[in-house]
């Protein structure tokens, strides 16, 4: 909720640049959030190229945005979506993402980690089976 609030002023989970997966029956959450892949093929595929690369940050000009998809679509982490007709991806909030600086409990950070192919959805399936969650 940080994430939207940072960016438009209000609490909402569509605006937000993370995208939380969540199984609340077994009580797992799972950010799904922009890697800043250095080769990231979003950017690529942007027809007008409203995506780019500023001060390491992937970043959105809404100006140039068209809503067509293309970067939802390339996406291989599923890190990118669409509000209003406009791509949401994580700009780390220009070096200082408020999820890190906000975060109650102190579990998130934000350090430079080496760049890895596992999708979301087989990071949540594999801590799933490492913490011995059936379900």
């Amino acid at each position: 909720m940080v994430c939207s609030f940072q960016h438009t002023k209000k609490f909402s989970p569509e605006t937000s640049r993370v995208t939380v997966i969540k199984d609340d029956r077994l009580g797992l959450d799972y950010p799904l959030m922009c890697r800043q892949c250095s080769d990231c093929p979003p950017l690529k595929a942007c027809p007008t190229q409203a995506i780019n690369r500023e001060g390491g940050s992937i970043t959105v000009d809404w100006q140039a945005c068209i809503g067509c998809g293309a970067c939802v679509e390339e996406c291989r982490y599923d890190a990118v979506k669409l509000y209003d007709g406009k791509a949401l991806i994580c700009d780390l909030c220009g070096g200082d993402p408020q999820c890190v600086a906000r975060c109650p409990t102190g579990a998130l950070n934000y350090s430079e980690a080496p760049e890895f192919s596992e999708t979301p959805w087989d990071a949540f399936n594999r801590l799933k089976e490492e913490w011995g969650i059936h379900g």
